[in-house]
């Protein structure tokens, strides 16, 4: 099935609707049941608003499993008659994502909840880690050297949540000082005086801090905010967040850096699971989890705020001369320090070793290298400081926990737009 079927119109409406759009697919009243598609193409009506990135990436994963496997893919907004388009579509599944209302849904044995956990209503998840986005955005910035931290939220969602009680048992276990998060609920008329409370909080953190947004989209009200109230970023002000929405990442100067989540994977994955209900196989309750794959840093987090200047000296000249074959006592005689004096003072200040720094830094090289060409491992590891591509594939299972490859394969999949055909 090609994507111009699955958008096939009815009444010159597209049955894949624009993103907030609301018509009707059927005016005059008709209520009927409509045709589309044959008797052995299932229909899996998609009920999600495809406004941001998560959720066109959970839509692209399912329209590749839809192509593979013969769907009708029926996309409409959470809000929609869901009772008439049940009634009106007929579909063998429903995939709905957070909030939605389950009142109008059925049985729910035939439902599937993409990027929210309902197996307590009874109903087959696929979720993605919140806790692991969290920790890696909190090692991203702990790996700056900053030692003040803070989180800002808008409302109380329950990913918002989660990711924010992870983010600060994680900086808390660092021994840095959290500083009082910022906790949004408007703006309600966007006035410029509705933003006084983010200005003010901005001003109140003490500088150097690194701030968990929790989405892109927080993200960049936290870095517009800053510019408007004239605190720097990153130096002042280091923020991370969530999804890399290409978008709202570079409508920030500087782009904002951003937790890598493959949301279009979570939708094959999720088309699993209906394949699943579609074949009659059990699946009520079931729950999957699709962990995040890394920061993907850009200048709104690249800073080095290091208190110890041997330290911050020691990491300067790693990652600048990262390619080449730095070992311990190179690192040491170019900062005029002894190996043992230097090995205690980067513990004391990092955490980590010397030898790990070079390693992370090694990796970063790498990923750079992985994500922006196609040159093999042996390129890429020679490209980036190691010896051979065994040591660059053991280095990345230790850091992120997969092969170089399949970190390539699972970030292109992810960055790149769906080839359509």
């Amino acid at each position: 099935m090609s994507v111009s079927e699955g958008s096939f119109p009815v009444n010159g409406t597209s049955v894949l609707d624009e993103p907030g759009e609301h018509a009707p697919l059927v005016s005059d009243g008709d209520h009927g049941r409509l045709p589309l598609g044959s008797a052995s193409s299932p229909r899996v009506l998609v009920l999600l608003n495809t406004n941001a990135a998560w959720s066109r990436g959970i839509v692209r994963g399912l329209i590749t499993a839809a192509r593979e496997l013969g769907w009708t893919l029926l996309q409409h907004h959470p809000s929609d008659d869901v009772s008439w388009l049940i009634q009106a579509w007929t579909p063998a599944a429903i995939v709905i994502g957070p909030g939605q209302d389950l009142r109008a849904l059925g049985d729910r044995s035939m439902v599937v909840s993409a990027a929210a956990d309902r197996t307590a209503d009874g109903i087959a998840s696929v979720c993605v880690d919140e806790q692991a986005i969290a920790r890696l955005a909190a090692d991203h910035l702990l790996a700056t050297g900053l030692r003040n931290m803070a989180v800002f939220r808008r409302w109380e969602y329950d990913f918002a949540l989660e990711r924010e009680a992870a983010f600060l048992a994680r900086v808390s276990s660092a021994g840095v000082r959290v500083a009082p998060g910022c906790r949004f609920e408007g703006p309600r008329a966007n006035r410029e005086d509705d933003y006084a409370p983010v200005l003010a909080w901005l001003r109140g953190l003490p500088k150097p801090c690194g701030v968990f947004a929790c989405t892109d989209f927080w993200g960049k009200g936290v870095a517009l905010c800053a510019r408007a109230a004239g605190i720097r970023i990153p130096e002042d002000v280091a923020i991370v967040g969530v999804d890399n929405d290409t978008l709202q990442c570079e409508l920030v100067v500087p782009p904002l850096s951003s937790v890598l989540v493959p949301w279009r994977e979570l939708g094959e994955t999720t088309a699993k699971v209906v394949h699943g209900m579609i074949e009659r196989r059990p699946q009520k309750s079931s729950r999957g989890v699709v962990s995040p794959l890394a920061v993907l840093r850009r200048r709104s987090s690249d800073v080095l705020a290091i208190q110890d200047e041997l330290v911050a000296n020691a990491v300067r000249f790693i990652r600048e001369h990262v390619t080449q074959r730095v070992n311990l006592d190179m690192i040491a005689n170019a900062v005029g320090s002894g190996r043992q004096r230097l090995e205690r003072r980067f513990r004391r200040s990092l955490d980590r070793t010397i030898q790990d720094e070079v390693r992370r830094s090694r990796v970063d090289v790498a990923r750079r290298f992985l994500e922006t060409t196609d040159g093999d491992l042996r390129e890429v590891a020679r490209h980036s400081g190691f010896t051979n591509a065994t040591l660059l594939n053991l280095a990345f299972q230790r850091e992120l926990g997969m092969a170089p490859g399949a970190y390539r394969r699972r970030v292109r999949q992810e960055v790149l737009e769906l080839d359509v055909e």
